[in-house]
This record gives C-alpha cells, structure tokens and sequence, in this order.
C-alpha cells in the first residue's frame, strides 16, 4: 500500500479539525483515498496515541459505524486562535511579538549560561536547548560557517496549523536569546533564520549563519 506520512498528517488534520467524529468514509471521500488507506491511517493514528475510536449511532439495524476523534481534543482552541490574533494586524506584527515572547520563554530556563571561556559549539546549544523543550532535532549539517538544524514534532504544532508566522517568531527569538545567554560573543556572531520545511515532514529548518561569512555591502 503506497502511503507518505503527509497523507497520514492530512487524515489527522481532517480529524482533529471536525466539529463531530468522522468515519473512514467520509474521510477516504473527503481527502480522495481509498477506504482502506483511511482505515490504515486512522489505525496508525491509534496506534501512535493521537485518535481514539468511538461508535457512532446508526439509522439502519446492524452494527453502528465507528467515528474518529482526536485524543484530548481541546475544547478552548479556538479561544487561543483568538487570543494569538490579538498579537498584530499583519503577519509581521504578530512575527515580532512572538519573537519577544520566545526571548521571555528563553530567560525562564534555569541552567543556561557560559561554562567556562571557551566558545560553545552553537549547533550543540541550540539542539540541547531544543530536545530540552520537547522538540526533536532529526538532522544537523554545517558547512562553512552555515549550520542547519532540522526540527520534527514541534510541540507548537498546535499554534503552527493556524499561525506559522507565530511560531517561526517564537523560535527565532528563543534561539537568539539562548545565544545570547550561553555566550554574548557566540550570539553576535551567528544569524538565526526560521523557515518552515517544504517536505512537510518536519516542523522548520533553523539556519545559523556566520556573520564574518555575510557578502559585504557594495557601493
């Protein structure tokens, strides 16, 4: 059975965003896959801890059909919809927000700060501070003066779905600001840039980039 884990994404989003629980068919219709891909996507969710099965009442005599719903769906999401669009007009209003709030985020960790004189390794900082979080690093790559860290299971996922901007600030100014704490030194001498991973599969790609390798000014 061919199948990618963003069709499976899109079964949960399909799922986590009804108002009512849907069953393998209204699914498989909805999303233009057969049925038993569905079934197979919802029995994996399951599986995984994100869905959970209920049984839907039937108009005919015969077994009832059996919904799917999102495990510990939040009734008070759409309050925090609400409350995220109060941060600005414009996606870069609620961007630079956002990146205050992950500066403030950052100064609430304990046991971060320099060890030592030596220059800690950035890519060893920002990963550590990361996985601390909850977050997944699947990759790192580095290569002159650039380092890229890829990012999966973003515990601001929820936030993600419907305000990407928010969270590329919140991390953007999380990253600065551990920089900043571990090692004024290290923080000026590496950009931080968030940009979300067109594959799909994981959250945002963070790029570090090496200010003494910016292209200088001409002119």
């Amino acid at each position: 059975m061919a199948t990618t884990p963003r069709q499976r994404d899109r079964v949960l989003a399909l799922v986590r965003d009804s108002l009512e629980p849907l069953d393998a068919p209204v699914i498989a219709e909805a999303l233009g896959i057969h049925i038993t891909t569905a079934r197979f996507h919802l029995n994996t969710l399951i599986d995984e801890g994100l869905v959970e099965g209920t049984w839907l009442p039937s108009a005919t005599v015969g077994r009832p059909r059996k919904g799917y719903v999102v495990v510990g769906a939040d009734p008070t999401a759409p309050l925090l919809d609400a409350l995220l669009a109060q941060l600005g007009d414009t996606d870069a209003d609620r961007r630079a927000k956002a990146a205050a709030a992950g500066r403030v985020w950052a100064d609430t960790l304990t046991g971060i700060g320099a060890r030592g004189d030596d220059l800690p390794d950035p890519v060893t900082v920002v990963a550590a501070t990361l996985t601390r979080l909850g977050f997944q690093v699947s990759s790192t790559v580095s290569s002159f003066g650039t380092h890229e860290i890829q990012v999966c299971n973003c515990p601001l996922r929820r936030i993600a779905r419907n305000a990407p901007e928010i969270v590329i600030g919140i991390q953007q100014g999380l990253i600065e600001r551990v920089l900043e704490r571990y090692s004024p030194a290290l923080a000026s001498q590496y950009g931080v840039e968030v940009r979300p991973d067109t594959s799909g599969d994981c959250g945002v790609t963070l790029r570090l980039t090496s200010r003494s390798h910016a292209t200088p000014a001409v002119g």
